[in-house]
């Protein structure tokens, strides 16, 4: 380490930002719909955060191009498959798993009247 000369600038005391127009920001952001481009690559590309691309993408309209699709998947309580995929979901801490009378597995505290759970699931379901 050695003492700073007298004439040498300071660094600057706040980061230098970057500003983007509008029309920057939408084409950093069409560059990620190109073939096999990713978020994040584009994102360093630009030294940008990924956050702020998503932000543009979606100030601009640029959404993705296929929205997920979720689907109950109902297992036979007597398939083995069905158990041991029922065991690798633990419950959180302070929780305690009850089992509908459906089969189906919900969460609850663990201080919770297992019939009590089972009788509010029932009764919001009977309500819709």
């Amino acid at each position: 380490m050695t003492a700073a000369e007298i004439g040498d600038p300071a660094a600057p005391k706040t980061p230098a930002r970057r500003f983007f127009s509008d029309e920057e920001k939408l084409a950093i952001a069409r560059e990620t719909e190109l073939p096999g481009a990713k978020v994040s690559a584009v994102a360093r590309k630009h030294g940008i955060v990924t956050g702020l691309l998503f932000r543009w993408r979606a100030q601009f309209g640029i959404a993705q191009k296929t929205r997920s699709k979720l689907a109950c998947v109902v297992l036979p309580d007597d398939m083995p498959a069905a158990r041991a995929l029922r065991d690798l979901v633990r419950p959180p801490e302070g929780m305690m798993a009850v089992d509908l009378h459906d089969g189906r597995r919900v969460f609850a505290a663990a201080s919770s009247d297992p019939d009590a759970v089972r009788a509010q699931i029932e009764s919001k379901e009977a309500a819709q």
